[in-house]
C-alpha cells in the first residue's frame, strides 16, 4: 500500500505543477499565494496518509482510500474531457501521461486500501 501511495504521489505532485502552469488555480479564483499554500497542504496530505498507513493505522488506510478516489475522480472529471477535445492538450504527451498515471494509480491505491481495511477489520 505504501508503495502504491508513493507511486500515486509521483504522478500527483508533478501534475499539480502542471495544473499551476496551465491556470487551474485562476479558474477557481485563487491567488498565487493561496495556490502555493494549497500546494503545500496537498503535498502534506499524501505524506501523512503514507506515514499513517505505514504504521498500520486504520486512519491511514482510509486516508489513502479517500485520496486515491479523489484524485482519480478529479482527473476523470476535470481533465479527460479536455484531453478528448480537439486540439493539443497542455504540454502534450507528458501532461496526458501524468493524468492517466494519476487516475490509474489512484484507482489502484483505492483498491489496495479497501483490501487493507478488510484485512484490518477481520
Amino acid at each position: 500500500m505504501v508503495f502504491t501511495a508513493l507511486v500515486m504521489s509521483a504522478f500527483a505532485i508533478p501534475h499539480l505543477i502542471d495544473d499551476f502552469l496551465f491556470g487551474i488555480p485562476e479558474e477557481f479564483g485563487l491567488t498565487n499565494q493561496s495556490s502555493q499554500a494549497l500546494g503545500g497542504i496537498f503535498t502534506f496530505i499524501p505524506i501523512l496518509s503514507i506515514v499513517l498507513a505505514a504504521r498500520n493505522l486504520k486512519a491511514g488506510y482510509y486516508a489513502c482510500l479517500s485520496l486515491g478516489l479523489f484524485l482519480a475522480l478529479a482527473g476523470i472529471l476535470k481533465h479527460i474531457p479536455r484531453m478528448i477535445a480537439p486540439g493539443p492538450y497542455w504540454s502534450g504527451w507528458f501532461s496526458e501521461f501524468l493524468i492517466y498515471g494519476l487516475i490509474a494509480s489512484g484507482l489502484i491505491l483505492a483498491g489496495v486500501s479497501i483490501s487493507a481495511i478488510r484485512k484490518y477489520e477481520a
